[in-house]
Protein backbone atom coordinates (compact mmCIF):
# COMPACT_ATOMS: atom_id res chain seq x y z
CA UNK A 1 0.00 0.00 0.00
CA UNK A 2 1.49 3.29 -0.64
CA UNK A 3 1.45 6.02 2.11
CA UNK A 4 -0.04 9.33 0.78
CA UNK A 5 1.64 12.20 1.80
CA UNK A 6 0.36 14.84 3.48
CA UNK A 7 2.50 18.11 4.62
CA UNK A 8 1.54 19.79 7.98
CA UNK A 9 0.63 22.55 5.55
CA UNK A 10 -2.65 20.74 4.43
CA UNK A 11 -2.71 18.76 7.80
CA UNK A 12 -3.39 22.00 9.58
CA UNK A 13 -5.53 24.03 7.18
CA UNK A 14 -7.80 20.95 6.78
CA UNK A 15 -7.80 20.85 11.37
CA UNK A 16 -9.11 24.32 10.98
CA UNK A 17 -11.55 24.36 7.92
CA UNK A 18 -9.30 26.51 6.23
CA UNK A 19 -9.33 26.11 2.62
CA UNK A 20 -7.03 26.16 -0.38
CA UNK A 21 -8.73 29.65 -1.93
CA UNK A 22 -8.83 31.38 1.44
CA UNK A 23 -5.41 30.86 2.35
CA UNK A 24 -4.50 31.68 -1.38
CA UNK A 25 -6.83 35.02 -1.59
CA UNK A 26 -4.96 35.98 2.19
CA UNK A 27 -1.11 35.04 0.43
CA UNK A 28 -2.09 36.91 -2.85
CA UNK A 29 -1.53 34.01 -5.04
CA UNK A 30 -3.86 31.78 -7.13
CA UNK A 31 -5.39 28.30 -5.38
CA UNK A 32 -3.75 26.38 -7.84
CA UNK A 33 -0.31 27.24 -6.30
CA UNK A 34 -1.59 26.28 -2.82
CA UNK A 35 -2.31 23.04 -4.07
CA UNK A 36 1.19 22.71 -5.49
CA UNK A 37 2.69 23.68 -2.68
CA UNK A 38 1.34 21.07 -0.85
CA UNK A 39 1.47 18.25 -3.15
CA UNK A 40 4.89 18.63 -4.53
CA UNK A 41 8.03 18.96 -2.20
CA UNK A 42 9.91 20.49 -4.69
CA UNK A 43 7.93 23.65 -4.60
CA UNK A 44 8.41 23.60 -1.08
CA UNK A 45 11.03 26.67 -0.17
CA UNK A 46 11.71 28.82 2.91
CA UNK A 47 10.09 31.44 0.32
CA UNK A 48 6.93 29.98 0.14
CA UNK A 49 6.79 28.62 3.68
CA UNK A 50 7.39 32.44 4.72
CA UNK A 51 4.74 33.42 2.53
CA UNK A 52 1.77 30.73 3.88
CA UNK A 53 3.04 31.76 7.42
CA UNK A 54 2.01 35.65 6.99
CA UNK A 55 -1.26 33.93 4.90
CA UNK A 56 -2.00 31.86 8.12
CA UNK A 57 -1.38 34.95 10.29
CA UNK A 58 -3.84 36.83 8.08
CA UNK A 59 -6.48 34.42 8.01
CA UNK A 60 -6.26 33.87 12.41
CA UNK A 61 -6.92 37.88 12.40
CA UNK A 62 -9.60 38.16 10.05
CA UNK A 63 -11.74 35.12 11.80
CA UNK A 64 -10.53 37.00 15.23
CA UNK A 65 -12.05 39.85 14.31
CA UNK A 66 -15.62 38.24 12.65
CA UNK A 67 -15.64 35.89 15.62
CA UNK A 68 -15.32 39.27 18.31
CA UNK A 69 -18.18 41.00 15.66
CA UNK A 70 -20.32 37.54 16.37
CA UNK A 71 -19.37 37.59 20.11
CA UNK A 72 -20.87 41.41 20.11
CA UNK A 73 -23.91 40.16 17.76
CA UNK A 74 -24.62 37.50 20.85
CA UNK A 75 -24.52 39.70 23.47
CA UNK A 76 -26.69 42.49 21.97
CA UNK A 77 -29.51 39.60 20.70
CA UNK A 78 -32.10 39.46 22.95
CA UNK A 79 -33.74 36.46 21.10
CA UNK A 80 -31.96 34.63 18.23
CA UNK A 81 -35.58 33.68 16.78
CA UNK A 82 -36.51 37.41 16.50
CA UNK A 83 -36.78 38.53 12.67
CA UNK A 84 -33.28 40.16 11.82
CA UNK A 85 -33.48 43.33 10.52
CA UNK A 86 -33.38 44.46 6.92
CA UNK A 87 -29.58 46.18 6.57
CA UNK A 88 -28.39 42.19 8.69
CA UNK A 89 -30.39 40.23 6.20
CA UNK A 90 -28.22 41.75 3.24
CA UNK A 91 -25.15 39.86 5.30
CA UNK A 92 -26.47 36.90 4.68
Amino acid sequence: MTEQYICRLCQLRLQYGITQAELAKAAGVSRQLIGQIETEPERQSKGHEAMLRRAFASVIASRRANLEALERGLAHTAWLFSPAKEEEQDGF
